[in-house]
């Protein structure tokens, strides 16, 4: 895997005013786009914990 050199997600979402039902259509694409590709169930656990540990710097920043 490569490192991630970006911005921090808070500092790449500041400004956006982005909703929680706007973030919650993202995570359902997400969710879509893995069952699409026929991913686990543990990964997409894995996918959904660290969506939803980015979601305080995401939401209304």
């Amino acid at each position: 895997p490569e490192t991630y050199t970006g911005r921090d997600m808070r500092t790449a979402h500041k400004g956006m005013n982005i909703s929680e039902q706007e973030y919650v259509a993202v995570v359902d694409d997400i969710l879509g786009a893995m069952d699409k590709n026929n991913l686990g169930a543990d990964e997409k656990k894995d996918v959904l914990a660290i969506l939803y540990s980015l979601k305080g710097d995401i939401i209304r920043v």
